[in-house]
């Protein structure tokens, strides 16, 4: 067996593997960043917008299924091509996020406007939270393991695994798998799915002969991964690197660089000005405007066309977590101190559409807000919606709790669900809820109330 090629098959079969399951532990998180890349100033794909959902699912399962296959030797022709597809497809990607300039401007729809650049591509999605330049290098490195792989693929000499090359492969791939965990994600859950997969995929190589073995071992994997999905999507992401996952402090998520004694990012608005003979527009920097407006040279020759442009990252610093969690009532009242500040138990109805909401859950949040409220604790819902929304909604479905306005994508990262609930006391995260688990007040009483 070629040593160079064994490592490369362990680390790039073990790498796809974690790729593919961090972003299916939060696969909402992975379909906004996908709706991110689709919006017109980005790449102008918008029609696939509507498709995010089921892109993001293939691309998460096909990773682990490739990944899983890999280090079986299964399919490896077919194997190795699809990979390098996939991953010169993620290199691109991540060198256009990368090489982004934010002072462009393109066109869309006959309108000029600014270029939107994605300022992570979300290959490790919250739990490794890459640079774009950190996740280009990554794909690279993982496009040179791919090589011999490939090489050898063609040649004919990598087939099914023997008992022998199971005995030495899967055991370092499962330490890898262990380590990276441990290491970086503080979280084992990789190497035990990888664990399970094999092993399935183990006893049908030992059950099925012949020409449908290798796919009958890809049938467990995709089952597998099928309901590893299936549970994240309708429940939460079994791990929770957000800054409002259990047990955050929602305050503290919120501090400034200034309140921590750390530096701050510094950042530069773009000016254009216009050159009076030659009628050219030309940019210059907030920054470097104070330097210049007052020389005889700049105030001879340029007038200004526009004060207003896009905002430009000079120096990299400490940015919260939390930036954008505000919430005003519908007389327009900050409330965000008053609900963070409270010394109580507040339940939070969290819906980033209530239009689309799955309000077949509304008795049940009913039940539960009526039972906290009768026990003296806070109830309260923070959509989107304007207040006739609102309004309309709360009629339909009874409801008894007040409503609150809060930003759309802070929702969204509060909880992966639609709608959802929270429990919070003294700005810290007691328990989270998807829809298909509301809980009764019975419950939470007895597992989060003292």
């Amino acid at each position: 067996m070629n040593i160079i090629v064994l490592i490369c098959r362990v680390l790039v079969g073990g790498l796809f593997i974690v790729s593919g399951l961090i972003k299916a532990n939060d696969i909402l998180g992975f379909v906004y960043k996908l709706q991110e890349y689709f919006e017109p100033a980005a790449l102008n794909l918008d029609y696939l917008a509507p498709y995010a959902l089921p892109l993001a699912i293939f691309i998460c399962i096909g990773e682990i299924l490739l990944g899983v296959a890999v280090l079986m030797g299964a399919m490896p022709r077919l194997t190795s091509v699809l990979l390098l597809v996939m991953l010169l497809f993620f290199t691109w990607l991540t060198h256009h996020t990368a090489s982004c300039d934010p002072l462009a401007t393109v066109v869309v729809d006959g309108q000029e406007m600014a270029v939107q650049c994605v300022l992570e591509c979300g290959c490790f999605g919250n739990a490794i939270p890459l640079t774009p330049w950190q996740s280009f290098w990554k794909d690279i490195i993982l496009l040179v393991l791919l090589i011999p792989i490939l090489v050898v693929s063609f040649r004919g000499k990598i087939a099914l695994n023997t008992a022998k090359e199971d005995r030495i492969i899967y055991p370092c791939a499962l330490i890898l798998l262990a380590l990276f965990g441990y290491l970086m994600l503080d979280w084992l859950f990789p190497v035990i799915f990888t664990a399970v997969c094999l092993l399935g995929a183990h006893l049908i190589k030992k059950v099925i002969q012949g020409k449908f073995t290798e796919w009958a071992m890809a049938g467990v994997v995709l089952i597998a991964s099928g309901a590893f999905q299936f549970y994240t999507l309708e429940y939460l992401p079994l791990k929770d690197w957000r800054p409002y996952a259990i047990g955050n402090n929602i305050k503290e998520q919120m501090r400034t660089a200034e309140e921590l004694g750390k530096e701050a990012p510094v950042y530069a608005i773009q000016y254009t000005f216009t050159n009076i003979k030659t009628k050219k527009d030309t940019t210059i920097l907030s920054s470097d405007y104070l330097e210049i407006y007052n020389k005889p040279w700049f105030t001879a020759n340029y007038e200004v066309k526009s004060w207003e442009g896009n905002q430009v990252k000079l120096k990299d610093g400490y940015v919260p977590p939390i930036k954008d969690f505000a919430v005003y009532n519908y007389d327009n009242e900050d409330m965000t101190e008053d609900i963070l500040s409270y010394t109580g138990y507040t339940f939070l109805h969290i819906s980033n559409d209530l239009t689309n909401a799955r309000a077949s859950v509304q008795p049940k949040l009913n039940s539960l807000a009526a039972a906290a409220q009768k026990e003296g604790h806070r109830f309260i819902a923070l959509t989107n919606a304007d207040f006739n929304t609102a309004d309309t909604y709360k009629h339909a479905h009874q409801v008894a709790y007040e409503f609150m306005m809060c930003d759309q994508t802070e929702l969204k990262i509060i909880v992966r669900s639609n709608p959802g609930l929270v429990l919070i006391k003294n700005a810290t995260v007691l328990g989270m809820w998807s829809a298909r688990s509301i809980p009764n007040y019975e419950q939470v009483k007895s597992d989060l109330i003292r």
